[in-house]
């Protein structure tokens, strides 16, 4: 062979060795690059069930993985008397209605206890969507604002609607009871026959609400013997609550009388009050809540509503999904007669739950029983008192003053 042939050889295999290390190197590259840029999978930690036990009141609770019904209750003064059930609810939601007026409108969530008779209802609005989403709850109104309505119609919740006017209506489940009240406070419902209607839509039956953090009740000798608390909506709307050391709860009074349950007989005793502040504005049809980066509170809704309900609904900023951008402010928090200063944060996802925290950051661990969130306006207030003796005096007329 010739050196010309040989140089060629060796210069040929020469060739193939580098082309064969350098893809090696390459591929090797690659797939390190590949590897580096999968994302790291994270552990998610299954999410712990205490069995038979709610995770809204952490009471025993034989539907504790069932989804909750959050129905709408009447604000009217007439219909309070009526009230059905209410004592069993697991949550109950109680914040201002129109904005004309301060007579706030009452939201019963149920789960543990499914009762065949809850009202008298009346419509809702998009902060009771909100927070009925917020605890995976399937949402029951009788009615709805304009506003409400489109936005129920975009899907954004499992819902019955007991007036039929966005569908899924009520029909089996909802109905006008007998009894002394007028037409419109006979408007209730029946917890079973919700459940029925929800398997014919073929709704989830599980709940994916996280659950509210819990603890023990303080023990009955460390818990104090008196506090009274007053929450200042609007008048004539006049809440009182006087904490009840032997149960650990709060009774509540309504107008300087007992607040009682109509069906079940008892005064409502919840064991944990939240009382949030945050703004309240009216919807507003001069308003571009799209250049805010909201959704159209107006899309699907008529000119004739848009004009008469501009103005005359309330949207409490309590961070939906939708249309707030506020989404935390101040708390306060009345659990084992004790008063904690805190605040109140929900994220952007209309199913996030609402978090509660103390003034160090930590979150709020409810007792077990019932929970009453309150929500006010920035400048109203409430008050709280933990001195019986001058309680008692406020209390007792001036003999001096007392008529002959």
């Amino acid at each position: 062979m010739s050196n010309q042939k040989k140089l060629l050889g060796i210069g040929f295999f020469g060739f193939i060795i580098l082309v064969a290390v350098g893809f090696t190197i390459y591929t090797s590259q690659s797939f390190e690059a590949e590897t580096t840029e999968e994302p790291i999978k994270k552990e998610i930690p299954e999410k712990t069930i205490k069995e038979n036990y709610s995770l809204i009141t952490d009471l025993p609770c034989e539907n504790y993985q069932k989804r909750a019904y959050a129905i709408m209750y009447s604000g009217d003064r007439s219909a309070r008397q009526y009230f059905s059930n209410l004592s069993l609810a697991d949550f109950v939601l109680e914040i201002p209605h129109r904005y004309v007026h301060g007579q706030p409108r009452l939201m019963g969530v149920f789960q543990c206890n499914i009762p065949d008779i809850v009202g008298p209802m009346r419509s809702g609005r998009v902060d009771h969507i909100s927070v009925a989403a917020s605890l995976d709850a399937i949402y029951v109104p009788w009615g709805g604002s304009s506003i409400g309505k489109s936005l129920l119609k975009r899907g954004v919740v499992d819902l019955i609607d007991c007036n039929g006017e966005v569908y899924p209506g009520g029909e089996g489940a909802c109905f006008r009871r007998e009894g002394p009240m007028s037409m419109l406070e006979k408007a209730s419902t029946s917890v079973p026959d919700l459940m029925e209607i929800s398997k014919r839509m073929e709704y989830r039956e599980t709940s994916n609400f996280e659950g509210f953090p819990h603890k023990e009740d303080k023990p009955i000798e460390k818990r104090p013997e008196f506090t009274e608390i007053e929450i200042g909506f609007e008048a004539p709307s006049n809440v009182k609550y006087v904490y009840d050391p032997e149960s650990n709860s709060y009774k509540r009074y309504f107008d300087g009388s007992k607040d009682i349950d109509y069906e079940t007989k008892q005064q409502y005793a919840p064991k944990n009050l939240i009382v949030i502040f945050t703004q309240k504005e009216p919807w507003l049809v001069e308003v571009d809540y799209t250049a805010q980066g909201h959704w159209d509170p107006w899309q699907g809704v008529d000119k004739q509503h848009r004009k008469n309900d501009s103005g005359q609904y309330p949207n409490m900023q309590l961070g939906d999904a939708w249309f707030d951008s506020k989404t935390e402010g101040e708390a306060i928090f009345f659990l084992d007669g004790e008063k904690i200063t805190g605040s109140w944060k929900k994220g952007r996802e209309a199913s996030d739950r609402f978090q509660f925290f103390d003034e160090t950051g930590e979150e709020i661990k409810f007792v077990p029983g019932q929970i009453w969130m309150h929500v006010l306006e920035d400048y109203q207030t409430y008050s709280y008192n933990n001195n019986q003796a001058q309680v008692k005096q406020q209390s007792e007329p001036d003999s001096l003053n007392e008529p002959n």
